[in-house]
């Protein structure tokens, strides 16, 4: 187990510095964005630009749609090609079974890009506060500094939303035998909760993890029955 975990999790290192790369990029350069935009607001009866907890519902939310596009794109290389079409009958010969190959590839996958778009996403926020801390652009009474709990648990909850927003659009590549519905699906999935995220993250902080959590045991419990569903088809094949 602990062999194959190691070996699925060597394929994914060529990934972690793109990822890394726009997680860090994606979530400062949207920061700065909308900062900016917020620096010169004039409207009195809108604020959300101008405090840096709504700043940084709203950079996650487009940093997490920026990876789910690419995550897309990886988990379709790395795991759905393997259980559709003629790939498939290559994993019969895995001696622990289909399903054992899944869950390892479904757990590199997790830990490796939990770790790097957490790290990314961390620098670039930590970058940003100190900077807003020395020479702030948005006018605001509030230190930067003071929001960066804030700022870390959103990107928490950004990251277990983006690996389940992930693993949500590969299962359907899977049942739908097609890596283009992985992406089509990512792509309605966005466009289905992007806005409903970035109202939830400029909110209640706690409500919005807890959610963030509990659509991750969804996503569990539907991996479980896909990796069921996939040594279900080994046995009827034998």
């Amino acid at each position: 187990m602990g062999e194959n975990y190691e070996f699925e999790s060597s394929k994914l290192k060529k990934y972690r510095k793109v990822i890394f790369s726009m997680a860090f990029l994606g979530q400062l350069l949207t920061l700065y964005f909308f900062t900016v935009i917020g620096r010169f607001d004039t409207a009195e009866s809108d604020n959300i630009l101008k405090n840096y907890v709504s700043l940084s519902g709203l950079a996650s939310t487009i940093c997490m749609c920026i990876l789910v596009i690419y995550g897309s794109i990886i988990i379709n290389r790395c795991l759905v090609k393997n259980y559709i079409g003629e790939d498939k009958l290559r994993t019969y010969l895995y001696p622990n079974g289909r399903s054992q190959l899944f869950y390892d590839k479904v757990m590199s996958f997790c830990g490796m890009f939990f770790g790097v778009q957490l790290l990314g996403m961390s620098v670039a926020n930590i970058l940003y506060l100190l900077m807003e801390s020395v020479a702030p652009i948005l006018v605001t009474s509030n230190t930067a500094l003071y929001s960066i709990g804030h700022f870390f648990v959103t990107s928490i909850a950004t990251v277990i939303l983006t690996i389940s927003l992930i693993f949500f659009s590969g299962m359907a590549g899977i049942y739908l035998n097609s890596t283009v519905a992985t992406i089509v699906t990512g792509i309605i999935l966005i466009a289905v909760f992007g806005n409903i995220v970035a109202m939830a993250f400029a909110s209640q902080l706690l409500v919005t993890l807890s959610s963030a959590i509990f659509i991750l045991l969804i996503t569990l419990i539907c991996i479980k029955i896909t990796g069921a569903k996939i040594e279900k088809d080994e046995v009827l094949s034998k």
